[in-house]
């Protein structure tokens, strides 16, 4: 997702396993050449996601903990588990601070 800053290192840290992932209903999307693009009502901005992301967006359909999100992801792509955790916290924790997400 291209962001406008850096991460808030509050917000990376506040996303768990038991941290219950959705997408924020404000959020309209499209899917453009296999990427999704969005634009938040609210805000008024628009957001773009590369293949990962987008498949990372699509796995959001029904919300799932960070866990589960994981899981999925390690079965799917060959990269370490940490690795992939580290890589899609900081993705969460953008989307959430532009309400693209909601975490709980």
């Amino acid at each position: 997702m291209e962001a406008d800053g850096g991460i808030n290192p509050a917000a990376a840290a506040a996303v768990r396993d038991a941290t219950m992932i959705s997408r924020s209903p404000s959020v309209l999307t499209a899917e453009v050449d296999g990427e999704v693009v969005m634009m938040s009502i609210e805000q008024g901005r628009y957001f773009g996601l590369d293949d990962i992301g987008s498949d990372i967006w699509k796995r959001l359909d029904t919300p799932c903990s960070f866990a589960e999100l994981i899981d999925r992801l390690a079965s799917d792509y060959d990269a370490d588990r940490a690795t992939i955790a580290a890589d899609v916290r900081d993705l969460l924790s953008r989307m959430a601070e532009q309400d693209v997400v909601r975490l709980a």
